[in-house]
């Protein structure tokens, strides 16, 4: 019964971002599904601790018929709905913290996907499609304009038409914005600064300022139940250095391994928890 009501809501979330990114009810929907979500894994699964192999985060998970799905950080992932609820209506009214808005946005993001996982294996698709149905909102929400997804590139007298995650255009003074969204780097993460190139080889450098979003990096072995960071630090300076340079990338669980690499170099890379960015998004995006 919860797995078809779950299923309903997702349908639900990606039909209202389909009609206006912005809108008010996108943002009901997606707090609806991630309300019972929620709720299916408090009520119908069991919580299992997991062994961190990463330094200064602790990971947990849920369990059912066998099956466990991905980690949860213990310090950002919120159980009870009560708490998420009230966290929710008063972001809507007012401002919260910092660790508030992290904590919120971390179980909003997180929490339809270990539902998804845990009664529908197969759907590798659902979780990542839902968290950019998420970010392209709150976007869309902040900038008061909705995203597009596809550009024209002048190549050799014709008009390429290629589709990219998020691109945003608010007009002067403002950058215009390529925004890629992956729940980790695993999912072909070199096509983001591929992208930028692109924009940057026919716009020119700057045009299009490059912010990506990502969830995580952790990685459950399900045989050990512990938890890793997958990193690839020295692709990343590669990438940022000489394939293309996006302005910032944020990340709902900073990875320890890529937060010693913007300390190490912070003028080639800036990798941030996602909420800075509505802090300084003014400095980010204005020309």
């Amino acid at each position: 019964m919860a797995d078809s009501i779950i299923r309903t809501a997702y349908e639900r979330v990606k039909q209202q971002c389909g009609v206006d990114w912005k809108n008010a009810q996108v943002g009901e929907a997606i707090f609806h599904l991630a309300i019972i979500s929620l709720q299916f894994l408090v009520k119908e699964c069991q919580p299992v601790d997991l062994t961190s192999r990463v330094p200064g985060k602790q990971y947990f998970s849920f369990r059912k018929d066998n099956i466990i799905a991905r980690p949860a950080n213990k310090e950002l992932f919120l159980i009870g709905p009560a708490v998420v609820t009230r966290l929710w209506k008063k972001w809507l009214s007012e401002a919260i913290s910092p660790q508030d808005f992290a904590r919120l946005t971390y179980t909003i993001a997180l929490a339809p996907c270990l539902a998804m996982e845990l009664f529908d294996r197969q759907n590798k698709k659902g979780p990542a499609t839902f968290f950019e149905c998420y970010v392209g909102h709150l976007f869309a929400k902040s900038l008061g304009i909705n995203p597009t997804k596809r550009v024209r590139l002048p190549v050799h007298g014709r008009s390429v038409l290629m589709t990219m995650d998020f691109l945003i255009d608010m007009g002067r003074p403002h950058r215009k914005v390529h925004l890629p969204v992956k729940m980790s780097t695993r999912e072909r993460v070199v096509q983001a600064w591929a992208h930028q190139r692109l924009l940057d080889a026919a716009y020119g450098d700057g045009v299009y300022r490059g912010i990506m979003v990502l969830f995580s990096e952790t990685k459950l072995d399900s045989r050990s139940l512990e938890v890793v960071e997958i990193c690839v630090p020295d692709q990343w300076l590669a990438y940022q250095s000489l394939l293309a340079h996006l302005d910032r990338i944020y990340y709902f669980d900073v990875p320890v391994r890529y937060q010693v690499l913007t300390d190490q170099y912070p003028k080639i890379i800036t990798i941030q928890p996602f909420g800075n960015f509505f802090n300084e998004r003014a400095a980010v995006l204005h020309s």
